[in-house]
């Protein structure tokens, strides 16, 4: 089912009053905002395009930015909602890459998949640099010391997926740390940062950072607090010392009167060697274009976050993306953390269902009695779990897998 807006104001601003044909029609039925139906006719009139079956895939495509996708699937979206006034299906995508709007360059079309120009050179130019970065020489490393210092980090059997994930981001260039909640993501990195200083024979430049303010003082406080176990000896807390987080539009540098370009860019670098990037899920497409391009080659980058956790307020699902593109073309560039540390009995088990999606499972964990867990265990509690772990794969806004 698509999303639509309801509302019985005849002067509701959502409302495009001055809309004709398809447009019109959409916006009645609550598909469409004002706001799509005038950028798409806006648009449409810039690049002399009058047909109204591609001034409604415009519209579309304007719709699926404000609900975090940068592009959209027009067949699969015509399948889900057969009573709309649909055009033709055959053709309908072919008159969008034949129209003056894609030849000069204000949409595009690729893979049956409809973009606005400006979110295809933004996916296009974070897979390129990905690509380029997996392809660069790795770090050399001491091996010697790098094994005896990560089994004294993350020692025993208790720390096995940690400490491997650590040797792993130790030994390339860019990797992608998942985990959900109490899986030791933050404990990893502070092990991590441990080994990559103890190699280094000069002081290294740490960048710790993450999208907004709570999320930088929350990883801040968090890397501060691992430092504190025992396996930390004073050497390891002396090379991580006065380690600070920031937002990554601080950390790029705000360029005044813009809210997309920053003060560190690709013929301005950013000065450090390790830069760790937390809640990576809520980084928008453009936020990690921004970031990639200010990134030096030869710098250690490390994105981590839960791509179940919450997603961007802006267009782009760029970890789960970076997740399911790396796993073909890169394995060892993603280090995924499975165990979870921070709860156990019914709470890990529940966080596991819930992670995997699976509601029958979720729903016993809570009708399971165990007195962590509590649940009516009613019809209507279990739709409402069946929904929403149905709901990544149902919805037809397409956040292309394109790494």
């Amino acid at each position: 089912m698509i999303e639509r807006w309801e509302s019985e104001d005849p002067f509701d601003a959502r409302l495009a009053r001055s809309a004709t044909g398809l447009l019109a029609s959409f916006n009645r039925e609550g598909v469409l905002t004002a706001a799509d139906v005038h950028v798409a006719t806006r648009a449409a009139a810039l690049a002399g395009e009058e047909r109204d079956e591609v001034r409604l895939a415009v519209a579309l495509a304007v719709r699926a930015v404000r609900h975090g996708s940068v592009c959209v699937d027009l067949a699969t979206l015509r399948e889900t909602e057969e009573t709309l006034p649909w055009p033709a299906a055959d053709g309908w995508l072919d008159a969008v890459a034949d129209s003056p709007l894609a030849a000069q360059s204000l949409v595009q079309v690729e893979d049956g998949l409809l973009y606005l120009d400006r979110y295809h050179r933004e996916e296009g130019q974070v897979r390129d640099d990905l690509l380029a970065r997996l392809a660069s020489p790795r770090p050399v490393a001491d091996e010697a010391l790098l094994e005896a210092t990560a089994a004294r980090l993350f020692p025993g059997e208790g720390y096995a997926e940690q400490r491997a994930a650590a040797l792993a981001a130790a030994r390339q260039s860019t990797t992608v740390l998942t985990g959900g909640p109490g899986t030791g993501k933050t404990t990893t990195v502070a092990g991590l940062l441990a080994l990559l200083t103890e190699q280094s024979s000069t002081p290294l430049r740490v960048a710790l950072t993450a999208p907004t303010g709570k999320a930088a003082a929350r990883l801040q406080e968090a890397v501060e607090g691992a430092q504190r176990a025992s396996q930390f000896t004073a050497e390891d807390r002396g090379r991580l010392a006065g380690l600070t987080a920031s937002t990554l539009h601080r950390l790029l540098g705000w360029r005044p009167g813009s809210s997309t370009r920053f003060k560190h860019h690709r013929t301005n670098r950013l000065p450090h060697d390790v830069i760790v990037v937390d809640e990576t899920s809520m980084v928008s497409l453009t936020m990690m274009a921004r970031l990639l391009e200010a990134v030096r080659p030869e710098a250690r980058l490390i994105l981590v976050g839960d791509p179940d956790q919450l997603a961007s307020v802006e267009a782009g699902a760029v970890l789960s993306d970076l997740v399911a593109g790396l796993a073909v073309r890169s394995p060892d560039a993603v280090a995924a953390l499975r165990i979870t540390h921070r709860f156990g009995g019914a709470i890990g088990a529940l966080a596991e269902a819930l992670r995997v999606g699976d509601a029958d499972a979720a729903l016993d964990v809570l009708k399971s009695g165990d007195p962590a867990s509590t649940s009516s265990g009613s019809r209507s509690a279990a739709a409402w779990l069946r929904t929403r772990s149905g709901r990544r794969t149902s919805t037809p806004w397409r956040r292309a897998s394109w790494v």
